[in-house]
Formats: C-alpha cells, sequence, structure tokens
C-alpha cells in the first residue's frame, strides 16, 4: 500500500504542477472536464444509482454544464453557481454535527444525493479553472491553495497526535479532533503570511487575505467532513480505486470541493479578481 501511495504520487504531482504552470488555457479546461466526468462517476457510488445508464447521464449532464458554461463565458452566472454552493456547506454543517440522524433523513433520498452532487462537483472545477486562468498569475494562487490545504493538513496531523483530546465529529471522522483544527488553522497562520511577498498582496488586503485563507481552511475540513460523512452513508471506505494507494479522485479533493469556491469567493470580495 505504501509503495503504490508514493508510486501515484510521484507520478502525479509533477503532473499537477506541470499541468497548472504550463498547460493552455483550453487545454487545462478540457483536463478538467475529464477529471470532473471521472469524479461524478465516483459521486455516483453514493447516489446508489442502480442503472448504469442513470449513472452515466449525471456525469454526462454535469460535465457537459460545465463546459458550456465555460464556452458562454457568462461570468455573472458562473458566479451564482459557485456562491450557491456555499448555501450548502452551510446546509451541510447542521447535517455533521447530528450525524446520522438528520442526515440520513434529509440525504437518504437520491434526488437530494443529487443535487448536492451537481451542485458541489460543478462549482469546484468552475471555481479552479475561473481561478487559474482569469488572471496573468491565476495559477500562482491555485498552487498556493493546494499548498496551504496541504500544510493545513500536516499542522492537523501533528497536532491531533500530539494533544488531540476532544474529537471533532466522532460520528462521521472518529480520527479529527479540535486540537488538529486548531493546529491546521495555526500553521496556515504562519504559511501565509509568508506567502504575502510571494504572491504579490499588497499591504492594504494583507490582513483580508489571511483572513480569507483562514476561512479557506475552515471550509475545506468541512468539505473533508462531508465527504466522509457520504463514504459512511454508502458504506463504502473509499470514493473509488483509480489512484492506486490513495482511493479515488473525491478522495483527493474532498478538501477543494469546499475549499476553491470560498477561496475565490473570497478574492472577489476583496476585488483581487474581477
Amino acid at each position: 500500500m505504501l509503495k503504490q501511495r508514493i508510486i501515484t504520487a510521484a507520478i502525479l504531482i509533477p503532473l499537477v504542477i506541470w499541468s497548472i504552470l504550463n498547460a493552455s488555457a483550453q487545454g487545462f479546461t478540457y483536463g478538467l472536464a475529464v477529471i470532473l466526468f471521472l469524479a461524478t462517476l465516483e459521486w455516483n457510488n453514493f447516489v446508489g444509482y442502480k442503472n448504469k445508464i442513470n449513472s452515466w447521464l449525471f456525469s454526462i449532464i454535469v460535465t457537459s454544464s460545465f463546459l458550456y458554461l465555460e464556452y458562454l463565458a457568462n461570468l455573472g452566472f458562473i458566479k451564482y453557481v459557485i456562491y450557491s454552493s456555499l448555501i450548502w456547506w452551510l446546509i451541510s454543517l447542521p447535517l455533521l454535527f447530528t450525524f446520522p440522524f438528520k442526515a440520513s433523513h434529509f440525504l437518504q433520498h437520491k434526488p437530494a444525493k443529487i443535487i448536492v452532487g451537481f451542485i458541489m462537483l460543478l462549482s469546484t472545477f468552475l471555481a479552479l479553472n475561473l481561478l487559474r486562468n482569469s488572471i496573468e498569475y491565476g495559477s500562482n494562487y491555485v498552487l498556493y491553495l493546494l499548498i496551504i490545504i496541504w500544510i493545513a493538513d500536516s499542522g492537523a496531523y501533528f497536532a491531533g497526535r500530539t494533544w488531540g483530546k476532544h474529537k471533532l465529529i466522532p460520528n462521521v471522522s472518529p480520527g479529527k479532533s479540535w486540537e488538529g483544527v486548531i493546529g491546521a488553522l495555526a500553521a496556515t497562520l504562519i504559511a501565509s503570511f509568508f506567502a504575502l511577498d510571494i504572491l504579490n498582496i499588497s499591504s492594504a488586503y494583507s490582513i483580508s487575505f489571511i483572513l480569507v485563507t483562514l476561512v479557506t481552511v475552515i471550509y475545506s475540513v468541512i468539505g473533508d467532513l462531508s465527504e466522509s460523512m457520504f463514504k459512511r452513508m454508502a458504506g463504502v471506505k473509499d470514493s473509488g480505486n483509480i489512484l492506486p494507494g490513495h482511493g479515488g479522485i473525491l478522495d483527493r479533493i474532498d478538501s477543494l470541493t469546499s475549499g476553491l469556491p470560498i477561496f475565490l469567493a473570497g478574492l472577489w470580495v476583496m476585488e483581487l479578481l474581477v
């Protein structure tokens, strides 16, 4: 298992970095469309489709919606989709803290899971594509976000192992603790401070940018927990097996599904992006 994880990471990490830094805007968009299609197929495992035609139809609809919105380049509507996803993440909080009671009642119906998956995955990939291609140095912001989430995960891991006593939401993820969340935020605060110069963030926006980053990390934890909730409801350990040693695509992007939209929305509020 460890060997598989190392091999997969050794191939995947350079490929992701190269794509973010060097791929053309069009190539990056089409690459995201392929990943989105595969991610929706994994989401279908949570929905519980018995008919493969319905499963593929959902994936085609989500991916086609992504490509169509990118083709239209209607920023106003794309913003609407991304902002609407933030509503879901607010709704998910009480579902997480009351799991499995309210969550099972609310999400036991396929239409609810379909709507959540559609909004969540579509907004994630729209946000990623827009962030990367909207400004000259958008790739730097994408890399920054990926690194920040990795640093936050590392901070949460070490703080949780060292001081973790108070469980966050044990019914959803027994290994996560409040101390781990504090460790994630502390690591994020330090890293974001050093990133200000690298990203050319002016002093007038520095505090706001750090706050946006901290809120992004909080949302990323919610995304991680939400995927764990859906996996528990579906009775599966991983969302898929396309990435040997790492599970599925959703297992790798669970934090980004919530972190990306809120990060992009924060930049809009700061007026760093149009």
